[in-house]
Order: structure tokens, then C-alpha cells, then sequence
């Protein structure tokens, strides 16, 4: 009876330690490179897109009072991220123009996504938050096509010109 106790003893905390090693051990999210200009905070956040990493995007997205992830504004900021990832994804992308915006800290940044034969070019604001770095805080999906039907059957020529 002693020797099954210590075998117990034993056995569950190396079960346990296996289990945690498995899990990967820590539940921290991975940090998010902060974006040092408009362009890289759209590149970064399509590459969360690509990832279908949603934490990340709420780390990319928000005002300039920070990040959305770290703000917790808007109240529903988790389901506006999903929502922009749902009609976000793409086969490829790439920045087409990069403007300004009439203030130093806001700029205009067009992205071209490509889905199937069509291409859809998309308009994204790009803010200064308050510590200099750049986030995502405006995309207007409504030039993205929708994300079920990539390509309006009646149209010959997508929101970029392209037939």
C-alpha cells in the first residue's frame, strides 16, 4: 500500500509537468511588434489577417489613445476585428498609395487585395497613437467585396479597374 502511494506521489506531478511542458506552459499572448510607420501598421495587421490572428489585429487596430486590445474601446472591439478579418482575407496584397491626411498623425493608405481573378482596392486611415507608434483605425470594408461572393457576377470590372 506504501509503495502504490509513492508511485502516486510521483506519477502526477511528472503527468502534470508533461501536461503543462504540451500546453506550450504559458498562456501570455505574443507580443506585438509596435509599427514605426503608416505602412508598416497595414502590413502588420494584414499579415495578422493572413494568420487569422485576431489578438494581434487588436493590437494594430485602435485610436490614438492606444490599441484596441489594450483600451478595450470600443466595448465590442473583439467582434469589429473578426468582422474586418472575415473580409480582409485575401490570396495576396500589397500598399498601392500612402498619403497624407491633412494632419501630421493621420495618413491614407490604400490596399490592394487580390481574392480569386478580382482585385479590391481598399481604403485603411492610419493614425499616430500617443506614443509615436502607428496604428490601423479606420477600414472601410464596404471596398472589399463581399467575402462570400469575391467577385460581383453582373460586374466585368472589380473596385480596381481590372477586368
Amino acid at each position: 500500500m506504501i509503495q502504490r502511494r509513492r508511485f502516486a506521489t510521483r506519477l502526477i506531478p511528472a503527468v502534470l509537468g508533461t501536461l503543462v511542458v504540451a500546453c506550450g506552459g504559458s498562456s501570455a499572448p505574443e507580443a506585438v511588434k509596435p509599427a514605426t510607420s503608416p505602412t508598416s501598421a497595414v502590413e502588420s495587421f494584414m499579415e495578422a489577417v493572413a494568420d487569422s490572428n485576431l489578438a494581434k489585429m487588436g493590437n494594430l487596430w485602435g485610436t490614438a489613445g492606444g490599441p484596441a486590445a489594450k483600451t478595450r474601446q470600443p466595448s465590442d472591439w473583439e467582434r469589429r476585428v473578426a468582422v474586418m478579418q472575415s473580409y480582409l482575407r485575401n490570396e495576396s496584397h500589397r500598399v498601392v498609395a500612402n498619403e497624407a491626411a491633412g494632419t501630421e498623425g493621420r495618413r491614407d493608405v490604400q490596399v490592394e487585395l487580390r481574392r480569386q481573378l478580382c482585385s479590391w482596392v481598399v481604403p485603411f486611415v492610419v493614425i499616430k497613437a500617443y506614443d509615436g507608434t502607428w496604428l490601423v483605425n479606420q477600414v472601410d470594408l464596404t471596398a472589399a467585396g463581399n467575402p462570400s461572393r469575391p467577385c460581383d457576377p453582373g460586374s466585368q470590372v472589380d473596385s480596381a479597374g481590372k477586368q
